[in-house]
Parts: structure tokens; sequence; C-alpha cells
């Protein structure tokens, strides 16, 4: 991207732009308008912005479908995307996910918000080209390597090294070996210890995608949204981004497969945690046995010296009994 941010508003409201502008008001950014979808389509394709922001409702075609339209054409088909609503449910994010959002953000907004946003999504797009070509290259590498395994195979390997895994980091990296090979796309979230962590097969993951799995109802083991699936365990959470609709018979097999593998990340979330905890209680007890011991050595020494302390002072009394007896001069009787 250009050292300027070049930014494209499409929305039926006016005082939205006024926001918009007053927001983003600075010397690199490049604001451009657009009233409704089909003008907002047009100067979209003729000069390709570096950032949209898009209206859901507006008269004519809504922003949904004109963002469904713009991930169709070439020249728009990667620029990031971020929703404008006044809708906060799980139900419209995931709409706005399933067309190619990249964000959603609620109106009204603060101006800071809106800018930070624009910075991560901004940042997260340059990472995002950056490794690609990697990702590319190792995804294709890996898939020749390894044509010759089953899934089931990959599987039941990914089962049996999960038991080596030390880490967090280790087994989403293990996990995601076993997706590559089923040239599934992924993101994955993890709890431990009360705390969220994120991993992305592509290496990065965008705001939206976070949101989507935080928000997933975790009593549901699938949700399923186009060629998107939601996978959940109390521990973790994997989004499926390119589900082969156009293959029942390998979509039925992943729909299998993955629920095990995710088991087997959740058990080790567990043990993990299970571990860490006897660990800490295994070093307390030691420190706890250390101390018994260091204080069973004073009271043993303790008794040693008073044993000989009170040995002395008894001579010494019968000694001085025996001599004042003596100077009594008492007969037998």
């Amino acid at each position: 991207m250009s050292e300027t941010i070049d930014i494209l508003a499409i929305d039926d409201d006016k005082f939205v732009h006024k926001m918009i502008s007053r927001a983003l008001q600075s010397e690199n950014t490049n604001i451009r308008s657009a009233y409704d979808g089909e003008s907002g389509i047009q100067a979209a394709q003729e000069s390709p912005p570096d950032i949209i922001l898009l209206d859901v409702e507006m008269p004519g075609i809504k922003g949904y479908e004109v963002c469904d339209r713009l991930r169709n054409i070439p020249e728009t088909e990667e620029i990031p995307i971020i929703f404008l609503s006044s809708h906060s449910s799980l139900r419209e994010r995931l709409q706005g996910y399933e067309v190619g959002a990249d964000d959603y953000i609620i109106k009204p907004f603060e101006a800071e918000y809106l800018l930070t946003r624009i910075n991560v999504l901004i940042k997260y797009y340059k990472e995002r080209q950056e490794l690609k070509s990697q990702y590319e290259l190792a995804q294709k590498t890996a898939m020749i390597a390894l044509t010759g395994s089953s899934e089931l195979g990959q599987a039941m390997q990914f089962l049996e090294k999960s038991l080596t895994y030390q880490n967090i980091e280790e087994m989403a990296q293990g996990l995601f070996n076993c997706t590559d090979i089923f040239a599934l796309d992924c993101c994955l979230m993890m709890i431990s210890k009360e705390e969220y962590h994120w991993f992305s097969s592509e290496g990065v993951i965008s705001p939206l995608e976070k949101e989507l799995l935080e928000m997933c109802d975790r009593e549901s083991r699938f949700l399923d949204f186009g060629s998107r699936t939601i996978v959940n365990y109390p521990t973790a959470s994997l989004l499926i981004k390119n589900m082969p609709l156009d293959d029942m018979e390998r979509y039925g097999r992943i729909k299998d497969l993955v629920p095990i593998l995710l088991a087997a990340v959740n058990t080790k979330i567990n043990s993990l945690a299970t571990q860490e905890a006897l660990t800490a209680q295994s070093l307390n007890l030691l420190d706890s046995f250390k101390l018994i011991r260091s204080n069973l050595f004073y009271l043993g020494t303790t008794i040693v010296k008073n044993r000989k302390d009170s040995t002395a002072i008894m001579s010494k009394l019968v000694e001085d009994l025996n001599y004042d007896l003596l100077k009594m001069g008492l007969e037998e009787d």
C-alpha cells in the first residue's frame, strides 16, 4: 500500500460521511465518497482504494450484496472492507463475514476507534501480503511431500504427536500441519488459564475472525455458514474458511475428522494446565519438606543440648546435697 491511505466510503447518509472525514482528517489519508452501492462499486473498480468503508443499510442494493460483488471483481477482490452498521448481533456479523468483510464496526463510533481499527486492518493486510507467497510455497511443498498419506493416517499421527507437545504454540503448529495436508485454511482460538490465544494457518488473523470465534455459542459443536464452519470445544474453537461444498464426500470426512483433532487439542490444553498445577504443587511440597527438615534438625539439636544441660545440673545438685549432708553431722538414725 502507498504511504497515503486511499479510503472509499460508501454510505447513503451524508452525516456519516462528515463523521468519517472528521475522524480520518489527516495528511496521510485521502477520503472518497459514494452515496449508493452501484456508484461505490464503479468508483472502486475504476480506481481501487486501499480500504473500503461500507454501510449495511442503503437504498437500492444493500451493503452485503455490494461486498459480495466487490469480492468477485478482480480489481477489488483483495481490498480490505469494513462494514459500518447499527446492528450488533452475531447473525449480522456472520452475514458480513460470509460475504467477505474483514471487520464490522457499530455506529455510532468514536473517531479514535475507527482510526485504530483501520490501522489494525491495514497492518493485517500488509502482513498477509508478505506471508501469502511464503504460505503458498510451504503449503505446496507440504502437499507434494505428503501426497501418499491418507487423511485418517494424518489425523492419527497428530493424535500421537499431541502427547509430546509441551505448550500451546507447538500444539497449534501441529494442528495446522495436519489441516494444511487437508488443504484447509483455518483460524484457531485456545483458552488457557482464562487467557485467549490466537493462531492462523496464514500467519495472521483478522479482527472480525476473532470476534466470530469469541461470540460463537460454545455449547454448539458445529456452526455452519456457507463455506465456513466453526467447530467448538470448551477450551478450543477452530474456524475453517474453505469447506469443500463442491465435494460432499470430502466435506463429510472433514466434519468427522476435525472434531477428533480438536478433541485432542482440548484434552491437551487441560493436561498442560493440570501438569503445570501439579508442578507448582510439587515445588510447594518440596519447599515445605525442606522447612520441616530444617525445623526437625533444630529441634533434635535443642533436645540433645537440653539433655546435656539437665545431666550437668542433676550431677551438681547431687554433689551439693552430699556435701550439705556431711556438714550437718547427722547420725544414721
